[in-house]
């Protein structure tokens, strides 16, 4: 079995098409060579703009030299993973940079010829914004004295924001291994299971079937003395109990293309009525938002269609939309009623993105809340889910 059933990647035509598409780009902006930065950070999600063009993931950091003319090369953390990233990566120069990130990135741009060239700096975009470390950094700029040095972060993020079909086939196969994940805790949770256990029954759902954990975002707690209004981000050791309701926001992928789904799930009894409100109002403001997300429609469109929360007197903690790839992207969406106010995208909803309607639907006091969510692709005559597992406040 040679490296490409060991670790799938796509098609020669599709990575040709990527770096077709960052050329462009490159030639429009006066660019002449990319260093593009990756991290283990944010659930390994820091490694995008790697894996994007290279198909490799590092436990640490990695990093691309990928010039406008010539070969693109990938430099790994270390020598150790290198037989494993050798059959994964698709670049024929990969190689270690043996504790000396700056040095080995510098010797292939001195190999290139592009000492003295404009080099776009392309680092972190998901949650938050971030640039490459300091240390390489600066090693390059005392290095290259007459470079410019231009940061080309959204580059990327723009040749990455309209899938194509063979990505899309991967987010599929993503969105599916998700699901698997609350067909699991269906079927196996029960009360007295610890989060760590339910993490376990989520785990097991999918990675036998070669699903990667992405999120496991889960938490529990009483509906009558509730503690929490969001998942928590890792296990915690409480057991569950008759009459809680678990919060979840999970991702499974499929070589790091991920699915996004948010169940609210009771244990042992029904919904008591406000919960069952706040989820009636979450799954109309769903079904709102999915309605409104067709070609040709902004950021006012979606906003209007998820305010029902607020007209319904609640308010939202975690975002309503946002734009999905190799983890949380731009876009972000949010109502007017928040409890966090973040930096919002004005934007135009094209075929082949994908985006996340998720509302958080918590009430005033800021005491009760829960989750309703899908990943969702944008197609020519609008929004559909790719998330198959029905919409629904389950029960264990």
């Amino acid at each position: 079995m040679g490296p490409a059933k060991d670790h799938p990647r796509f098609s020669k035509e599709e990575y040709d098409r990527r770096f077709r598409e960052i050329r462009k780009r490159m030639q429009e902006k006066g660019i002449d060579v990319l260093i593009i930065y990756g991290d283990s950070g944010s659930y390994n999600s820091n490694h995008a703009n790697v894996k994007y063009v290279s198909n490799y993931q590092d436990l640490v950091s990695s990093y691309v030299v990928f010039p406008q003319e010539g070969e693109p090369s990938l430099h790994i953390s270390n020598r150790l993973y290198l037989p494993y990233a050798r059959r994964m990566s698709i670049l024929p120069r990969t190689d270690a940079v043996d504790y000396d990130p700056g040095g080995a990135v510098e010797r292939r741009l001195r190999e290139l010829g592009l000492g003295k060239r404009t080099i776009g700096l392309v680092g972190l975009r998901g949650i938050l914004y971030g640039s490459l470390p300091f240390g390489p950094l600066d090693h390059w700029h005392k290095a290259f004295p007459m470079a410019s040095f231009v940061d080309a972060t959204d580059l990327l993020a723009e040749v990455r924001l309209i899938k194509s079909r063979e990505e899309l086939a991967w987010f599929r196969k993503g969105a599916v291994l998700t699901d698997l994940a609350f067909e699991a805790l269906e079927k196996k949770g029960k009360a007295g299971m610890t989060d760590f256990q339910l993490a376990g029954v989520i785990a097991g759902g999918y990675m036998p079937r070669g699903g990667g954990i992405k999120l496991i975002f889960i938490g529990s707690t009483s509906m009558s003395r509730p503690h929490l209004i969001f998942p928590c981000q890792f296990p915690s050791h409480r057991k569950v109990r008759k009459g809680d309701i678990i919060l979840t926001e999970l991702s499974a992928d499929y070589e790091m293309y991920p699915g996004q789904a948010h169940r609210p799930i009771t244990v042992g009894v029904s919904p008591t009525p406000m919960y069952q409100k706040m989820f009636d109002v979450a799954l109309e403001a769903y079904t709102r938002v999915l309605r409104a997300l067709k070609p040709g429609a902004t950021h006012v469109e979606v906003k209007k269609a998820a305010s029902v929360i607020q007209e319904e007197g609640f308010t939202t903690f975690d975002a309503t939309l946002h734009g999905w790839g190799l983890l949380i992207e731009p876009p972000r969406v949010d109502i007017d009623a928040v409890m966090i106010r973040r930096p919002q995208n004005e934007f135009v909803v094209r075929e082949g993105m994908l985006l996340v309607i998720q509302p958080n639907v918590v009430t005033r006091d800021g005491k009760r809340g829960l989750q309703v969510g899908n990943l969702v692709e944008v197609t020519a005559k609008g929004a559909r889910a790719l998330q198959k597992f029905p919409l629904k406040f389950m029960r264990i």
